[in-house]
């Protein structure tokens, strides 16, 4: 399955194979919208999207006068096929004119952001866009205020009766707790995970978007239910999933990385934050640039190893039988990193660093370049 990954990966960054054009992904409030019906359209060089469907989704009412094709929403007014809009009564003009397609009208993100005021960005490399945020006033009294890692939250009275909260390799994962109890490892709800691309394959909250990453919320893809016979079990976990999602509004991210903490070690550019320094270290042997972790360093040579980057050739990737992860591909030489085998850490303060140290490693691998 690895090596399958490999190829699938390397057959990706050939040059010259033609592949249709990737799919735009769009979080509207930082709910992922690529089940809408109108999905964002690439025209020209600038990416339009459907007006109606974004500005209610923000809470605003769009009126529409088929007669002069004229839309409004809230103090702005604008007509189809004219880059000519109106704003708060001032005359403003845009690069490209609103057009309508399958009955949908459609409007050039930059008009959102200048002409509408609605907080917005485009990731081209990604080919992400981002409107609004998820982060609002929960339902719910905040009770006490928490920090995981970089990740800080508020959380009602009473929430440990309802919620199992854990945090390991720079993650925070929540659980409904009378499934969790009833057999362990379920009651998954979901967690908090940086990625370099939004575009995850199951259902996600944009919580933030980082100078350097996006940081999500994951819903678990499968039954979480120890027993979906059971009605108390299905209804202590639907009602944690929305306690979960009340709770996420309240997130806050200390994002410590930075491009201009960017160093290149080796044949490898990477992020290392300076708030990070103290528990990552990264060095060069023999060819290989290393991650490490360092206390287990300390305490012991080679005990904080978390991997290696390699360049490698073709047919050197081919026989590679540890678990890696591809970066760059090239028939002559692919970078890649090798993750090292777990190490057997009786202690609980070095099991407990180690394990910190490989989660912001993974947050570190997500800037390689």
């Amino acid at each position: 399955m690895k090596k399958l990954l490999g190829l699938a990966l390397a057959l990706a960054m050939i040059p010259g194979l033609a592949f249709a054009a990737e799919p735009i992904t769009l979080y509207i409030n930082g709910i992922d919208a690529r089940d809408y019906k109108e999905q964002p359209i690439l025209r020209d060089n600038r990416l339009f999207l459907p007006v109606r469907r974004v500005t209610e989704a923000m809470g605003y009412k769009v009126d529409w006068k088929g007669e002069s094709k004229t839309v409004t929403v809230g103090d702005v007014e604008m007509v189809v096929g004219e880059k000519d809009y109106v704003a708060k009564g001032e005359k403003k003009t845009m690069d490209v004119a609103p057009f309508i397609e399958k009955n949908r009208t459609y409007v050039p993100l930059r008009f959102l952001a200048e002409g509408m005021k609605l907080p917005v960005t485009w990731d081209e490399n990604n080919r992400a866009a981002v409107v609004g945020e998820y982060k609002s006033a929960p339902a719910f009294k905040p009770e006490k205020t928490v920090t995981y890692g970089n990740v800080t939250f508020s959380l009602p009275k009473d929430w440990e009766k309802q919620l199992t909260i854990t945090y390991a390799y720079n993650q925070v994962t929540f659980y409904d707790k009378m499934n969790h109890d009833a057999q362990d490892g379920y009651g998954r709800i979901g967690e908090i995970y940086n990625t370099a691309n939004p575009d995850y394959p199951v259902p996600a909250i944009l919580l933030a978007k980082g100078n350097c990453f996006y940081t999500l919320f994951t819903f678990s893809s499968d039954v979480q239910v120890a027993d979906t016979g059971n009605k108390k079990l299905c209804d202590s976990y639907t009602k944690s999933n929305q306690l979960v999602r009340e709770i996420l509004k309240t997130v806050e991210i200390n994002d410590v990385f930075k491009e201009a903490d960017r160093v290149k070690v080796g044949e490898v550019s990477m992020v290392l934050p300076e708030a990070y320094k103290d528990v990552i270290g990264v060095e060069e042997i023999g060819g290989k640039v290393a991650l490490f972790e360092k206390t287990n360093e300390k305490a012991k040579k080679g005990s904080g190893l978390i991997g290696t980057f390699r360049v490698v050739n073709q047919k050197e990737l081919e026989k590679i039988e540890e678990d890696y992860r591809l970066f760059r591909y090239n028939k002559d030489g692919s970078l890649i990193f090798v993750r090292a085998d777990k190490p057997s850490l009786k202690d609980p303060v070095l099991k407990k660093a180690y394990e910190e140290g490989v989660g912001k490693a993974g947050d570190i691998l997500q800037t390689v370049k």
